[in-house]
């Protein structure tokens, strides 16, 4: 399987009903999406996928293949944080 994530090609090896939370923790070490209710109603896992908000936890692998995944580490830069990157770091989440 393959995805763009946070703009730097992966393959994945995970099998296909894996949770897109479950690849992005422990097969890519993304810590930032956060496994809380693990049913889709905290957000606590959300990312951008083609541009679009998801919840993770409830995203199966292999409806991903080919594409973009944005987690919050992939929103700004080091120099530049995005007002979610600085939200995140101001309430200590």
């Amino acid at each position: 399987m393959e995805l763009t994530v946070n703009s730097v090609s992966c393959t994945v090896q995970s099998p296909p009903l894996t949770s897109l939370l479950t690849v992005l923790r422990e097969e890519l070490d993304i810590t930032s999406p956060k496994a809380g209710c693990e049913s889709g109603g905290c957000g606590a896992c959300t990312v951008l996928v083609d541009g679009q908000p998801r919840r993770s936890c409830l995203t199966a692998l292999c409806t991903l293949d080919g594409s973009e995944v944005t987690t919050v580490e992939g929103l700004g830069t080091p120099e530049d944080l995005s007002r979610v990157q600085q939200a995140f770091i101001h309430h200590y989440a």
